[in-house]
């Protein structure tokens, strides 16, 4: 990259990831390993509450693997828009595990708001929810030079 194309490409603070994923899209993507499949990359819906990612799939799905415990799963979202001609990217890496309720989000409290919960897109039930705690999380935003 040269000087000049710095200006068109930023690093996002931690809490700028943080913000853009909990205020912007609920549809992201997961990446791991699976014993029985290989890599996988799959999009899934999901809410960021107190800094950990959320998503709910069905018992029977490759995704529910992820509820016995990973240690290395990359989660991912990209927003574009064409017309001003800017985009940003957050990833976020860490560990998987199943839990029974995603937990109040203050700002849904204070505001009255129901309580956040992923609410997937695919027919059918999906009864296994997962945190995915990032132990690292990265950012860029891009514009169009």
């Amino acid at each position: 990259m040269t000087p000049s194309d710095s200006s068109f490409i930023r690093e996002l603070s931690v809490d700028d990831c943080y913000t853009l994923l909990g205020e912007t899209t609920t549809v992201g993507r997961l990446a791991f390993m699976a014993e029985s499949g290989g890599q996988q990359l799959l999009p899934v819906n999901f809410v960021v509450v107190e800094r950990v990612v959320y998503v709910r799939t069905a018992d029977d799905s490759i995704i529910a693997t992820l509820a016995e415990g990973h240690d290395d799963v990359a989660f991912g979202v990209d927003h574009h828009d064409d017309v001003m001609g800017t985009g940003w990217s957050v990833t976020a890496t860490g560990s998987t595990r199943r839990v029974d309720e995603v937990p109040a989000d203050p700002a849904s409290v204070d505001s009255g708001r129901p309580p956040h919960t992923p609410r997937p897109w695919a027919p059918g039930d999906r009864d296994v929810l997962i945190a995915l705690t990032p132990q690292r999380i990265t950012g860029r935003r891009v514009r169009r030079g």
